[in-house]
Protein backbone atom coordinates (compact mmCIF):
# COMPACT_ATOMS: atom_id res chain seq x y z
CA UNK A 1 0.00 0.00 0.00
CA UNK A 2 2.72 2.65 0.91
CA UNK A 3 4.40 1.90 -2.75
CA UNK A 4 0.84 2.44 -4.65
CA UNK A 5 -0.38 5.63 -2.48
CA UNK A 6 2.57 7.59 -4.07
CA UNK A 7 1.52 6.55 -7.47
CA UNK A 8 -2.17 7.35 -6.91
CA UNK A 9 -1.22 10.83 -5.40
CA UNK A 10 0.58 11.30 -8.99
CA UNK A 11 -1.87 10.38 -10.91
CA UNK A 12 -4.53 12.48 -8.64
CA UNK A 13 -2.26 15.50 -9.06
CA UNK A 14 -2.63 14.93 -12.92
CA UNK A 15 -5.91 14.60 -13.30
CA UNK A 16 -6.92 17.90 -11.33
CA UNK A 17 -4.14 19.73 -13.66
CA UNK A 18 -5.28 18.54 -16.97
CA UNK A 19 -9.11 19.28 -15.88
CA UNK A 20 -8.32 22.65 -15.26
CA UNK A 21 -11.01 24.92 -17.27
CA UNK A 22 -10.62 28.32 -18.89
CA UNK A 23 -13.28 30.87 -18.60
CA UNK A 24 -13.96 34.05 -21.31
CA UNK A 25 -15.91 36.77 -20.74
CA UNK A 26 -17.69 38.72 -23.58
CA UNK A 27 -14.80 41.69 -23.85
CA UNK A 28 -12.28 38.79 -23.77
CA UNK A 29 -13.91 37.22 -26.95
CA UNK A 30 -14.52 40.97 -28.42
CA UNK A 31 -10.91 41.36 -28.73
CA UNK A 32 -10.70 38.55 -31.01
CA UNK A 33 -12.71 39.74 -34.05
CA UNK A 34 -10.83 38.67 -37.11
CA UNK A 35 -10.64 36.24 -39.99
CA UNK A 36 -6.98 35.76 -38.57
CA UNK A 37 -7.87 35.70 -34.90
CA UNK A 38 -11.67 34.67 -34.64
CA UNK A 39 -13.58 33.53 -31.47
CA UNK A 40 -16.71 33.10 -30.90
CA UNK A 41 -19.95 32.68 -28.10
CA UNK A 42 -21.72 29.34 -28.60
CA UNK A 43 -24.46 28.93 -25.86
CA UNK A 44 -21.91 28.59 -22.29
CA UNK A 45 -18.70 28.00 -24.43
CA UNK A 46 -15.80 29.92 -26.24
CA UNK A 47 -14.57 28.56 -29.26
CA UNK A 48 -11.40 29.36 -31.67
CA UNK A 49 -12.73 29.27 -35.07
CA UNK A 50 -9.56 30.73 -36.77
CA UNK A 51 -8.32 27.46 -38.05
CA UNK A 52 -11.78 26.35 -39.36
CA UNK A 53 -13.30 29.75 -41.32
CA UNK A 54 -11.52 28.71 -44.16
CA UNK A 55 -13.28 25.19 -44.46
CA UNK A 56 -16.82 27.14 -43.86
CA UNK A 57 -16.92 29.38 -46.83
CA UNK A 58 -17.75 26.39 -48.93
CA UNK A 59 -21.04 26.39 -46.94
CA UNK A 60 -21.44 30.24 -45.41
CA UNK A 61 -19.26 32.98 -44.76
CA UNK A 62 -19.42 33.56 -40.99
CA UNK A 63 -16.27 35.94 -40.20
CA UNK A 64 -18.95 38.29 -39.22
CA UNK A 65 -19.36 36.05 -36.45
CA UNK A 66 -16.04 36.93 -34.94
CA UNK A 67 -16.18 38.07 -31.82
CA UNK A 68 -19.25 37.74 -31.00
CA UNK A 69 -22.08 35.88 -29.32
CA UNK A 70 -23.05 33.10 -32.46
CA UNK A 71 -25.43 31.34 -30.53
CA UNK A 72 -29.11 32.86 -32.07
CA UNK A 73 -27.22 32.94 -36.15
CA UNK A 74 -25.84 28.96 -35.78
CA UNK A 75 -29.18 28.06 -34.35
CA UNK A 76 -31.15 29.36 -37.38
CA UNK A 77 -28.11 29.57 -39.81
CA UNK A 78 -28.01 33.17 -40.15
CA UNK A 79 -31.44 33.60 -40.24
CA UNK A 80 -32.60 31.07 -42.84
CA UNK A 81 -35.08 29.34 -39.77
CA UNK A 82 -32.83 25.67 -40.58
CA UNK A 83 -30.57 24.25 -37.30
CA UNK A 84 -27.27 22.74 -38.18
CA UNK A 85 -27.06 18.85 -38.09
CA UNK A 86 -25.61 16.90 -35.03
CA UNK A 87 -22.70 16.26 -36.75
CA UNK A 88 -21.89 20.03 -36.87
CA UNK A 89 -22.03 20.28 -32.96
CA UNK A 90 -19.89 17.23 -32.99
CA UNK A 91 -17.68 19.76 -35.00
CA UNK A 92 -17.82 22.65 -33.26
CA UNK A 93 -16.60 20.77 -29.79
CA UNK A 94 -13.34 20.08 -31.67
CA UNK A 95 -12.09 23.99 -31.44
CA UNK A 96 -13.76 24.41 -27.75
CA UNK A 97 -11.12 26.68 -25.55
CA UNK A 98 -13.00 27.53 -22.83
CA UNK A 99 -16.57 28.33 -20.92
CA UNK A 100 -18.21 31.73 -21.50
CA UNK A 101 -18.46 33.50 -17.92
CA UNK A 102 -21.38 35.73 -17.81
CA UNK A 103 -21.89 39.22 -16.31
CA UNK A 104 -25.18 38.42 -14.16
CA UNK A 105 -28.11 40.81 -16.36
CA UNK A 106 -31.31 41.55 -15.07
CA UNK A 107 -33.39 40.14 -17.52
CA UNK A 108 -37.46 41.08 -17.83
CA UNK A 109 -39.37 37.28 -18.15
CA UNK A 110 -40.98 38.12 -21.81
CA UNK A 111 -37.36 38.19 -23.13
CA UNK A 112 -35.94 35.18 -21.33
CA UNK A 113 -38.57 32.73 -22.64
CA UNK A 114 -38.08 34.23 -26.20
CA UNK A 115 -34.31 33.29 -25.80
CA UNK A 116 -35.62 29.73 -24.15
CA UNK A 117 -37.90 29.02 -26.92
CA UNK A 118 -35.59 29.71 -29.83
CA UNK A 119 -32.61 27.69 -27.93
CA UNK A 120 -34.79 24.52 -27.45
CA UNK A 121 -34.37 23.34 -30.29
CA UNK A 122 -30.23 23.40 -30.10
CA UNK A 123 -30.08 22.37 -26.25
CA UNK A 124 -32.14 18.85 -27.60
CA UNK A 125 -29.31 18.12 -30.24
CA UNK A 126 -26.82 18.88 -28.02
CA UNK A 127 -27.54 16.67 -25.55
CA UNK A 128 -26.98 13.46 -27.97
CA UNK A 129 -22.86 14.23 -27.80
CA UNK A 130 -21.85 12.94 -25.01
CA UNK A 131 -19.86 14.62 -22.14
CA UNK A 132 -16.01 13.19 -21.77
CA UNK A 133 -14.97 11.75 -18.80
CA UNK A 134 -11.52 11.90 -17.10
CA UNK A 135 -12.85 9.74 -14.31
CA UNK A 136 -13.65 6.49 -15.60
CA UNK A 137 -10.22 5.90 -17.63
CA UNK A 138 -8.32 6.99 -14.70
CA UNK A 139 -10.07 4.85 -12.43
CA UNK A 140 -9.81 1.65 -15.42
CA UNK A 141 -6.70 2.22 -16.17
CA UNK A 142 -4.89 2.49 -13.12
CA UNK A 143 -7.16 -0.13 -11.50
CA UNK A 144 -6.16 -3.09 -13.72
CA UNK A 145 -2.72 -2.09 -14.25
CA UNK A 146 -1.49 -1.80 -10.47
CA UNK A 147 -3.77 -4.42 -9.16
CA UNK A 148 -2.97 -6.82 -11.82
CA UNK A 149 0.86 -5.71 -11.32
CA UNK A 150 0.79 -6.10 -7.76
CA UNK A 151 -0.67 -9.82 -7.85
CA UNK A 152 1.84 -10.83 -10.06
CA UNK A 153 4.50 -9.79 -7.66
CA UNK A 154 3.24 -11.91 -4.79
CA UNK A 155 3.51 -15.13 -7.12
CA UNK A 156 6.35 -17.55 -7.04
CA UNK A 157 7.02 -17.56 -10.92
CA UNK A 158 6.77 -13.80 -11.11
CA UNK A 159 9.73 -13.29 -13.76
CA UNK A 160 7.75 -15.11 -16.18
CA UNK A 161 4.64 -13.70 -15.41
CA UNK A 162 6.81 -9.97 -15.50
CA UNK A 163 7.39 -10.62 -18.76
CA UNK A 164 3.89 -11.67 -19.85
CA UNK A 165 2.23 -8.49 -18.18
CA UNK A 166 4.59 -6.26 -19.72
CA UNK A 167 4.20 -7.87 -23.05
CA UNK A 168 0.26 -7.35 -22.67
CA UNK A 169 0.79 -3.31 -21.76
CA UNK A 170 2.68 -3.08 -24.78
CA UNK A 171 0.68 -4.14 -27.12
CA UNK A 172 -2.56 -2.52 -25.52
CA UNK A 173 -0.21 1.04 -25.62
CA UNK A 174 0.53 0.21 -29.51
CA UNK A 175 -3.03 -0.32 -30.45
CA UNK A 176 -4.26 2.61 -28.40
CA UNK A 177 -2.03 4.93 -30.33
CA UNK A 178 -2.25 3.33 -33.55
CA UNK A 179 -6.46 3.01 -33.74
CA UNK A 180 -8.15 5.76 -31.24
CA UNK A 181 -5.07 8.42 -31.16
CA UNK A 182 -3.65 8.36 -34.39
CA UNK A 183 -6.19 6.52 -36.77
CA UNK A 184 -9.50 8.37 -35.36
CA UNK A 185 -7.40 11.82 -35.09
CA UNK A 186 -6.27 11.16 -39.01
CA UNK A 187 -9.99 10.57 -40.23
CA UNK A 188 -11.21 13.16 -38.07
CA UNK A 189 -8.69 15.58 -40.27
CA UNK A 190 -10.07 13.73 -43.52
CA UNK A 191 -13.61 13.96 -42.11
CA UNK A 192 -13.21 18.18 -42.09
CA UNK A 193 -11.86 18.33 -45.96
CA UNK A 194 -15.50 15.72 -47.15
CA UNK A 195 -18.20 16.43 -45.10
CA UNK A 196 -19.96 13.86 -46.21
CA UNK A 197 -17.81 11.59 -43.71
CA UNK A 198 -19.91 13.25 -40.86
CA UNK A 199 -22.77 10.37 -41.86
CA UNK A 200 -21.23 8.01 -40.58
CA UNK A 201 -22.95 7.21 -36.94
CA UNK A 202 -20.38 6.56 -34.69
CA UNK A 203 -18.31 9.35 -31.69
CA UNK A 204 -15.18 9.31 -33.49
CA UNK A 205 -14.11 12.63 -31.04
CA UNK A 206 -15.34 11.09 -27.79
CA UNK A 207 -13.93 7.65 -28.27
CA UNK A 208 -10.49 9.46 -29.03
CA UNK A 209 -10.18 11.47 -26.61
CA UNK A 210 -11.37 8.82 -24.20
CA UNK A 211 -8.91 6.12 -25.34
CA UNK A 212 -6.15 8.56 -25.98
CA UNK A 213 -6.57 9.43 -21.80
CA UNK A 214 -6.67 5.61 -21.51
CA UNK A 215 -3.47 5.23 -23.60
CA UNK A 216 -1.74 8.65 -21.74
CA UNK A 217 -2.66 6.68 -17.77
CA UNK A 218 -1.49 3.09 -19.01
CA UNK A 219 1.81 4.75 -20.27
CA UNK A 220 2.61 6.65 -17.26
CA UNK A 221 2.01 3.48 -15.28
CA UNK A 222 3.96 1.16 -17.24
CA UNK A 223 6.79 4.04 -17.25
CA UNK A 224 6.66 4.23 -13.12
CA UNK A 225 6.71 0.21 -12.96
CA UNK A 226 9.64 0.07 -15.34
CA UNK A 227 11.55 3.22 -14.32
CA UNK A 228 14.23 0.80 -11.88
CA UNK A 229 15.00 -0.77 -14.91
CA UNK A 230 15.30 2.15 -17.21
CA UNK A 231 17.87 3.33 -14.94
CA UNK A 232 19.85 0.57 -14.71
CA UNK A 233 20.35 -0.12 -18.22
CA UNK A 234 21.72 3.95 -18.63
CA UNK A 235 23.85 3.19 -16.00
CA UNK A 236 25.11 0.46 -17.52
CA UNK A 237 26.07 2.04 -20.77
CA UNK A 238 27.63 4.41 -19.28
CA UNK A 239 29.65 2.13 -17.04
CA UNK A 240 30.36 0.30 -20.66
Amino acid sequence: MKKILPILLFFLSLFLFLNKVYAYTLDDVKVHNTSNDCWVVFEQSVYDLTKYLPNHDRFLDIREWCGKDMTEDFVTKDGSGRDHRPSSYSLLEQYKIGDFEQEKISVEPQITEEVSSESEGAEDIVKESKEYNMIIPFIISCSLYWCTYFVIKKQKNKGLLLMKFNAFWNTVLILTLLIPSFGFGVFMLIRIQKPSLYSINFEFLYWHVELSLVMGFVAISHFIQRIAIYLKQVTAKINN
